[in-house]
């Protein structure tokens, strides 16, 4: 009988609850886990920047940190690249990866949702030394980024296409696309619609003007001067006429080609495809993907497609608002009349 009733104990000894007195600690399980030690350092053999890292591996890194799910990782990458690069033009060596390679992993985050990353990348562009390379890809994100649903990203996008402006006016207008494109983005955004229709025939009438107040509505004032602000400066870029030889320097011309005249006109071309423009053996045209190298062509193109009729009217609407955005839309204005100075 004592054996089999302490069996019994011993069998529902599991099932009990332990009753504790008053400011007695639980003791504790069998099983526990002692975790009173502390580590001093914890170190990944992969992650590990020691002093024997040279600064090619270190740029290649932060290169490859572009694409980081986390945006501190990104920024941070970014203010890495921009310190190299500002090493450079302080009297450095040369970056360990080429500029335009730079341009290529870093233009994805134009669209990034992170403020900071966006502010950091374009200090990055504005510290590149050299060559940025071709810039279509460039101008696609920045466009893409300048009809962003984001109000902050349109903005970031509208400061990386004022500096492409201001550093590289020629290259972003001889970029297939960088002249008509530009300026179909700018008229979706401003709401300045018209056009040509099949027939030839201006679709842009006061019955169907769609006015400025229609973008002031997706966006605030300071977003839509900036706007008018950037679409100045490319207007201006864009219809300068090109600087023409005095009448001094022809006749110095004449006279170091003499006996010969216009020799340097009938002798090889110095750019490749110099007919390119009749298009004989080429696909049809395509109006927006074109290259429009001088301001002649660009001008001439901007009328055939209505776009001066569109943006004359979208101007006189804007100028009506007064204020920053009038101020702005005379800005435009001036830009217009460099086409009626042709």
């Amino acid at each position: 009988m004592g054996s089999s009733a302490k069996k019994k104990r011993e069998k529902t000894k599991d099932f009990q609850k332990t009753k504790l007195k008053v400011g007695k600690a639980r003791p504790k399980n069998t099983n526990a886990t002692d975790t009173s030690f502390a580590a001093k350092s914890i170190v990944f053999k992969q992650q590990n920047v020691s002093e024997t890292r040279d600064a090619a591996a270190l740029f290649d890194h932060n290169l490859s940190l572009l694409s980081a799910k986390g945006d501190t990782q990104r920024r941070d990458a970014l203010q890495y690249l921009t310190m190299a690069c500002q090493l450079v033009e302080k009297g450095g060596e040369g970056l360990p990866q080429p500029a335009s390679l730079v341009v290529l992993k870093a233009q994805p985050l134009i669209l990034d949702g992170s403020n900071g990353v966006r502010q950091q990348l374009l200090k990055l562009l504005k510290a590149l030394p050299g060559d940025i390379g071709p810039l279509e890809q460039l101008l696609l994100y920045t466009r893409a980024g300048m009809t962003h649903l984001s109000t902050d990203i349109r903005s970031s996008a509208l400061d990386v296409l004022a500096w492409l402006l201001h550093t590289h006016p020629s290259a972003v207008l001889s970029c297939p696309g960088g002249w008509i494109k530009s300026l179909k983005t700018f008229q979706t955004l401003l709401s300045w619609q018209g056009g040509v229709s099949a027939n030839g025939t201006s679709t842009t009438t006061n019955g169907n003007w769609s006015a400025t107040k229609t973008a002031t509505n997706l966006g605030s004032n300071k977003l839509l001067v900036h706007q008018l602000n950037t679409l100045a400066t490319l207007l201006t870029a864009a219809l300068t006429p090109e600087p023409t030889s005095s009448t001094n320097t022809s006749e110095s011309r004449a006279a170091s080609l003499f006996p010969l005249c216009h020799a340097d006109a009938h002798g090889l071309p110095k750019k490749s495809n110099p007919f390119g423009y009749l298009n004989l053996f080429g696909a049809p045209r395509d109006a927006e993907g074109e290259i429009y190298s001088d301001a002649g062509s660009r001008a001439e193109i901007f009328r055939e497609l209505g776009l001066l009729e569109a943006f004359r009217q979208g101007v006189g609407e804007a100028k009506k608002e007064g204020g920053e955005v009038g101020r702005a839309a005379s800005g435009v204005e001036k830009g217009l009349k460099l086409w009626d100075e042709r």
